[in-house]
Parts: C-alpha cells; structure tokens; sequence
C-alpha cells in the first residue's frame, strides 16, 4: 500500500509542478482603447489622428526611446507620462498646444529603471531635436522626473508643470517594499490582472470612472518588465534643492 501512495504523491506534486510552469506561460492580453471606448466622439477620433503619424526614434546605450513631435513654435512643451501612461496619453494637449507650439512626448522603455536613464533618454531627444531650453509638463512619475529635470538643469526649463505628484520621499518604498518583491516572481497575467483590478478601485473612482479615461489606461501596452522598471524610478530617490 506505502509505495502506491508514494508514486502517487509524486505524480501530484508533478502536475501541480507543471501547473505553476504553465501559468508563467500565460500571456496577459489587452483590448485597444478602441474596444473599450465604442463611441466615435471627436476625442477618440483625435486619438486615431495622432496615433497615424509616425514616431521617431533615439538610441541611448543600446536601448531605444520612441517619441512623437509636432508643431512650429519657438517654444518646446516636452509632456511626460506617469506610470500607467504612453505617448499618446497627451493626445488632447498635444492637439491644443501644438499650433503655438513645439511638442514633444515620449514613452518610457521598460528598460529604463533610474531617473539618471531617463534623464539621458530625455537629454538624447531634445539635442536630436536641437531643443535648448524646454517646458515639462508632467503627471505622477513624469511630474517626479521633472522635479529631478529642474535639480539636474534648471538652466534649460523655462517653466514646469507638475501635475499629481509627489516629491522625493521613502514612503512609496516603504508602503509598497512588499509588491516590488512580488513583482519578477508572479506570472506576467497575474500582475497585470491585479495592475488592472488597481487602475479600477483606486484610480478610475478619482476621475469620477470617466469611460474614455478607463479605456485608455486599460489598453495601455502592459509588461512585467516595464511595470517593475517605472516602480524603481518613482523611487529612485535624489535630494531636492528648494530654491
């Protein structure tokens, strides 16, 4: 009797061995904001607007940073995204800004994981672009690295724009040490499902579950990667200089 139940506990822990495995193997899949968003108003049709012109590139110690530019003005608005953002987040101000404007907006590489990676990515698009001085305007993690922007050159900003931000602090460390963790040992559907469900109870609720707003964050392209890599930079911590 011993040896039957021994044999059978070692096929158990297999299959449930190679149910783990499986589950690594799992993609995370993702809807366009087209499909969350079913009305043709003049916002989304904008989007698809912005979204049929073309992106540049700049390679940056062999990481590729992708961004968009338009406009003619003397003046250069630069929009940075937060955490759950793209490019295009900025579609309705790139619209307004750019005919008075020169606009740039970029997406963050997952493979960037400190504010001194961003800020060599940023520096590379503005000299491609012979951009001297500049306007940030940015949101949550982008107002965060404008913050590091305005310590690190000052003498380049014009103005600056920091919207639903934070300084530099251990607090987001600290009350999240747990779930960065977690992060590289989760599946890859198992993070973005829980990124999801976080976008849904605690962000969505603040812009009073605006449905385009929704269907935007919800289709912006997901990655374990990139997810853990913008953790380490909205805690990457420098020493602010008030004046």
């Amino acid at each position: 009797i011993v040896l039957p139940m021994k044999k059978s506990l070692k096929i158990s822990a297999l299959l449930i061995l190679l149910f783990i495995i499986s589950l690594y193997f799992i993609p995370f899949t993702q809807k366009s904001v087209f499909e969350y968003y079913n009305q043709n108003d003049a916002y989304i049709q904008n989007l698809r607007n912005l979204r049929s012109n073309s992106l540049k590139t700049v390679q940056v110690d062999n990481v590729q940073w992708k961004y968009y530019t338009s406009g003619n003005g003397s003046k250069c608005i630069l929009f940075i995204h937060g955490m759950g953002g793209s490019y295009d987040f900025w579609w309705n101000q790139i619209q307004f800004f750019e005919p008075q404007y020169k606009v740039i907006s970029h997406t963050l590489p997952n493979e960037i994981n400190s504010l001194e990676g961003v800020e060599k990515g940023i520096l590379a698009i503005l000299a491609q672009e012979k951009i001297d001085k500049f306007i940030p305007i940015g949101t949550s993690m982008g107002g965060y690295i404008t913050q590091y922007l305005l310590n690190k050159h000052p003498e380049r900003i014009e103005k600056a724009v920091l919207g639903n931000t934070f300084p530099p602090n251990d607090y987001i460390v600290k009350e999240n040490a747990t779930n960065r963790k977690l992060i590289p040992l989760l599946p890859e559907f198992v993070v973005g499902k829980l990124a999801e469900s976080h976008l849904k109870k605690d962000i969505f609720p603040t812009s009073e579950n605006h449905k385009l707003l929704e269907a935007f964050l919800l289709s912006v392209p997901f990655s374990k990667k990139g997810l853990a890599a913008r953790f380490d930079v909205v805690t990457d911590y420098f020493q602010a200089t008030p004046e």
